[in-house]
């Protein structure tokens, strides 16, 4: 059986969020892992120019600031939710493609399992979401991808 050391759970802090960090928690429990919870601020120009070139104007720092406040508040609501031990790293990352930002994460940190929720959302052909997709075939390490619970 393989034996995870760095595990990490990308969220979004939807509902699917919650059962990520649930089976992430006991994949690390189970295995000794380290585990980190990791949010994605997307860094996204306002508008844009003809032809989906993205324009000069971006999120002013005051708003930028404001939403990665609100997303440290978040984290912190969800440790003590969970009553996360200590030991669970929780971070903030910026970037313009949420996939991109998680698969850099995780290669620079090492990780060697990604749990990551299908959106619900349905992807080209009906399979995963565009980010879970993205990350399964493009990541450098295993990945767990939650299913859609039956409604």
């Amino acid at each position: 059986m393989q034996h995870y050391r760095h595990i990490l759970a990308p969220i979004d802090f939807s509902a699917r969020s919650n059962d990520v960090i649930k089976r992430a928690l006991e994949l690390a429990e189970a295995h000794d892992a380290r585990l980190t919870l990791l949010h994605v601020v997307q860094d996204v120009p306002i508008g844009a120019e003809p032809f989906g070139e993205p324009s000069g104007l971006i999120l002013s720092e005051e708003l930028r600031e404001q939403h990665l406040a609100s997303t440290e508040k978040k984290m912190h609501e969800l440790t003590e939710q969970y009553k996360l031990p200590i030991s669970v790293d929780r971070a903030i990352e910026e970037g313009i493609s949420t996939p991109t930002a998680i698969l850099d994460f995780a290669t620079e940190k090492q990780v060697d399992l990604i749990v990551i929720a299908h959106s619900g959302k349905k992807g080209l052909l009906g399979f995963l979401g565009s980010t879970a997709d993205s990350i399964v075939k493009s990541a450098n390490c295993d990945v767990l991808v939650l299913r859609n619970k039956p409604a």
